[in-house]
């Protein structure tokens, strides 16, 4: 296939015999007329340039093509076929050659890029004195694994100190170390005082509820124990015990168990004008009397009897002393100095009592 060749003559001489065969004929010779350096058109096969001649029925060569049908078919002689594409096939003379510019322009444009950023680089250190540079690098190379970021901080610091009053300085140091240690021992008394707090609000809850219980025990148990002396019936204990409950009140009077008779508004009931207490002995035996089908049947101890006689009047028709040791019984004492007020102090008389 033949090739152009960039060169200042066209001699039929030069080339195979069919490039000189193609030479000797009218449109090579034009060709080679155009690409004759000297006529100022070396590139006009590939671009018509300001100045070239333009010659009927020669267009502009194309330096690749993908169709070779759309090239003048006097002129597809000129072009190699590579990897699917064809190419003007030039032969390179004299520095001139058909080569592909597209990498050579991406790596001009690369290296250009890389130009103006070492140019902005350099532009902090334009005027700058290249022995002076030299003696600071030595300068700075004789502080060793010293960073210039380490060496500024430790100047800093030394100027700072510098001016620091040495008594005012240790005052203050004095004074954040006091504050401190206030807040820390603050901190620790707040925390021991809630723990303290806490532990005596259990304490007292707990004395609270084992005092309530005492209480509680206390109550129930003198009132059992007074019930029982009553002899109350079987089925009927816990309902006399009920009822003997809900008029006794306990509380706690110096750190001893108290227990009160009350009345039905709730205050507490005496015996007698001396504001002797009314017990629960006292609170039974006024139930036994008011409500003796509670209880089981024994030896009557009202007027006109004493114990063992089974309800026989005593002998001499006496009557019963309630204020006696023997037979003392503070319902029938009640009784008496409400009902039988004279009856009551000759009786009291009797036994010794004023």
């Amino acid at each position: 296939m033949p090739a152009i060749q960039f060169a200042s003559n066209d001699q039929p001489s030069a080339g195979t015999a069919s490039e000189r065969s193609l030479l000797a004929s009218p449109i090579p010779r034009i060709l080679g007329d155009i690409t004759d350096p000297q006529a100022g058109c070396l590139s006009g096969l590939l671009s018509r340039g300001a100045g070239c001649p333009a010659f009927p029925g020669i267009g502009m060569l194309k330096a690749v093509v993908t169709d070779i049908n759309t090239v003048d078919e006097a002129h597809r002689a000129f072009y190699v076929e590579k990897n699917g594409k064809f190419f003007l096939n030039v032969t390179p003379a004299e520095g001139y050659e058909l080569d592909d510019v597209k990498g050579l322009k991406t790596a001009l444009g690369a290296e250009r890029n890389n130009v103006a950023v070492l140019k902005e680089q350099l532009k902090p250190y334009e005027g700058l004195d290249a022995g002076a540079a030299r003696t600071a690098i030595e300068r700075v190379s004789a502080f060793g694994e010293i960073t210039p970021d380490a060496a500024r901080t430790a100047v800093e610091t030394a100027e700072r100190l510098s001016k620091l009053d040495p008594a005012k300085e240790a005052d203050r140091i004095a004074g954040e170390k006091f504050e401190t240690l206030k807040g820390q021992l603050t901190a620790q008394w707040t925390l021991r005082e809630t723990e303290l707090s806490t532990q005596v609000k259990n304490a007292n809850a707990t004395v609270e509820s084992l005092t309530g219980q005492l209480q509680t025990i206390m109550a129930d148990s003198q009132i059992k124990s007074e019930v029982a002396k009553a002899n109350p019936l079987d089925d009927a204990r816990d309902a006399v015990e009920l009822l003997v409950s809900k008029f006794v009140k306990t509380s706690m009077k110096d750190g001893q168990v108290s227990v009160q008779v009350l009345d039905t508004n709730g205050n507490p009931r005496i015996k007698d004008v001396n504001g002797t207490p009314f017990t629960v002995a006292d609170l039974v035996a006024e139930i036994r009397e008011s409500r003796a089908s509670l209880f089981k049947p024994e030896e009557k101890r009202g007027l006109g009897t004493q114990p063992g006689t089974h309800g026989n009047p005593p002998a001499g028709g006496g009557q019963t002393n309630p204020w006696m040791k023997d037979t003392w019984n503070m319902t029938q004492q009640m009784l008496l100095s409400n009902q039988k007020p004279e009856l009551a102090k000759q009786l009291k008389a009797a036994a010794g009592v004023k």
